[in-house]
């Protein structure tokens, strides 16, 4: 068993019907999140403790990378075509796996859902690389291929 490299982590979008790998990318960070709620019956509160329960979950994905100006080719999605899915204020489709099994069109397994760009910002110092960086929250059901 080896450790698994996070250059692997790959991470895109779905423009029209074109799965599409974000470019230039830096990192990706999938942050998984659970609302739970408590009860506390007249059974369970002699034995002081508290039965918990899932209300619901949610997933929240940030990542960044540089500007470059060929990242809106058909094979990548860059700045610009983020800009025009945040300006158009609908869910976005995002797909999630690891390299060579995100892509494929098997039963390799990765991650998908709709999601709502919640922030997407460029920053561009002076004599400095400008650099981008993305929030999605999923809005409805993450599922997993194979399910």
């Amino acid at each position: 068993m080896a450790y698994r490299d996070g250059t692997d982590l790959i991470l895109g979008l779905y423009v029209g019907s074109t799965f599409k790998p974000f470019g230039h990318s830096t990192g990706c960070k999938i942050s998984d999140s659970t609302e739970t709620g408590e009860r506390v019956t007249k059974e369970a509160a002699s034995g002081k403790f508290k039965e918990k329960y899932v209300k619901s979950l949610a997933e929240t994905i940030t990542c960044e990378g540089f500007v470059y100006d060929g990242d809106d080719a058909a094979s990548k999605v860059g700045l610009p075509t983020l800009k025009s899915l945040w300006l158009a204020g609908e869910p976005v489709v995002a797909r999630y796996g690891y390299r060579g099994e995100v892509d494929a069109q098997s039963s390799a397994t990765y991650y998908e859902g709709s999601y709502v760009i919640t922030s997407l910002e460029d920053d561009g110092p002076a004599g400095d690389d400008e650099k981008y960086s993305l929030t999605l929250e999923n809005s409805g059901a993450v599922t997993s291929n194979p399910a």
